[in-house]
């Protein structure tokens, strides 16, 4: 179960999602095209072709999204003036 939790990882960094390092979400995973009720922007996200060197830049806390004190946003009326017009 470790290495398939691991490669999941893996591939999540391949695909460009930050992980969270504090707040209510922290050790949760987040990418900026992928939000519920926004599948069209899932198109967008792309796997690195390289794997790179094995060395990650820190994350920095102070860029990361608090999710918590966002808004909340009323996704069924939203997809339907998408859907509509």
């Amino acid at each position: 179960n470790q290495t398939r939790f691991t490669s999941f990882q893996r591939q999540l960094n391949l695909y460009g999602f930050m992980k969270l390092s504090r707040g209510q979400d922290d050790g949760a995973y987040y990418h900026e095209l992928f939000l519920r009720g926004r599948q069209f922007l899932c198109k967008k996200i792309f796997r690195t072709k390289c794997k790179g060197t094995g060395i990650k830049a820190a994350n920095d806390p102070d860029t990361e999204p608090d999710f918590f004190s966002m808004p909340f946003i009323d996704i069924k009326n939203k997809c339907r003036t998408v859907d509509n017009g």
